[in-house]
């Protein structure tokens, strides 16, 4: 009963905060204005994804109300310290890639240190364990963020993961892991009415970092908790690949990784004339299939996991394969999509 609570009451938070965001915003006139690497057509108020964060901070209250718990603190030091990065940026645009990746990384740091509280290897390890996971979290906020752009896309992704994750940590009996999922859930679908199908707003860099941050904490406490790697990391392989594929194809073809493009296999699909719908509606789906293959590593045999592994690496392959099938199956060239 207290999980639904939890639910409810983080989700119509979300919902609440996300209207007096999109209100207030609006009226500050902090807008996305659509460019050559958009989806959009029209400006959209950005930074609205400060209700997502408050809807998952009052989810995570309510799920569990003591924070004197490492991993929870960590939570919601990486979320509302990225989101703050994000926030600062949404409104001003004055953050240059060095200071925002600087400051990420100063967060991403304290959240390693808060974790790291009951750590009981010796100090070389804990440092070598402590930069890894640094890494990992400033790396996965911004793949989250690149991903960041059609309607409802990160908040399937969101919704998808935290569901995986929390129905791993309800069979582990693992409560930090259940309520930061559930609240992350929570606080996806109060925003979801504002950006999908049609976006009223956008989650900003606030919305995406503070997201981000939290998937990606979400991983290192199921990692802590002993949780197989698959398990933790199939809910957001699906981020990681069209990430990492698009920037090393980049980097091979000597284009500047770090400016707008649009290479993602999500973009391509919508470049081909798919709908924001359907593209989010196939990741989504993508994210909940692998979900389903990686839980087999908790619960199957060897021979079942190894198995369900390589499943999972295939569904993936066909997500980036995706757009050169539809594009040869099409024999069209590129169209802007509708935006439905």
């Amino acid at each position: 009963m207290a999980v639904l609570v939890a639910l409810g009451a983080g989700a119509l938070a979300s919902f609440a905060a996300s209207a007096l965001s999109v209100s207030v915003l609006g009226r500050r006139a902090v807008l996305d204005v659509p460019n050559h690497r958009s989806s959009h057509t029209t400006a959209t108020v950005r930074g609205a994804g400060i209700g997502l964060g408050v809807g998952t901070l009052v989810a995570l209250a309510i799920a569990h109300s003591s924070f004197n718990d490492p991993e929870l603190a960590g939570l919601v030091v990486a979320g509302v310290g990225f989101g703050v990065i994000g926030l600062v940026d949404d409104l001003t645009g004055a953050l240059s890639a060095a200071a925002r990746l600087a400051l990420q990384v100063i967060v991403a740091t304290g959240v390693v240190v808060v974790i790291s509280q009951e750590a009981t290897y010796t100090v070389l390890v804990t440092s070598l364990v402590g930069l890894v996971a640094a890494v990992w979290i400033v790396a996965f906020v911004n793949a989250f963020n690149f991903m960041d752009g059609i309607n409802g896309i990160s908040c399937a992704q969101a919704i998808a993961a935290g569901v995986a994750f929390s129905l791993i940590a309800w069979h582990g009996h693992d409560v930090a892991l259940l309520a930061g999922s559930l609240a992350l859930v929570a606080g996806s679908i109060g925003f979801v009415p504002f950006n999908f199908p049609r976006a009223r707003a956008f989650l900003g860099d606030v919305g995406s970092y503070f997201a981000g941050a939290w998937l990606a904490v979400l991983v290192i406490v199921g990692l802590h908790e002993s949780i197989p790697p698959e398990a933790m990391i199939a809910p957001v392989a699906l981020y990681l690949a069209d990430t990492g594929v698009t920037l090393t194809g980049r980097l091979v073809r000597h284009e500047p990784w770090s400016e707008p493009h649009r290479d993602h296999a999500y973009q391509r699909l919508v470049d081909l004339g798919w709908s924001h719908t359907r593209t989010t509606l196939v990741v989504f789906v993508t994210v909940a299939v692998c979900s389903l293959l990686g839980s087999v590593s908790v619960f199957g045999s060897t021979q079942l996991r190894i198995g369900a592994d390589c499943a999972a690496l295939a569904v993936i392959a066909s997500y980036l394969l995706l757009p050169s099938i539809a594009k040869s199956r099409s024999g069209t060239g590129t169209r802007r999509a509708d935006l439905l």
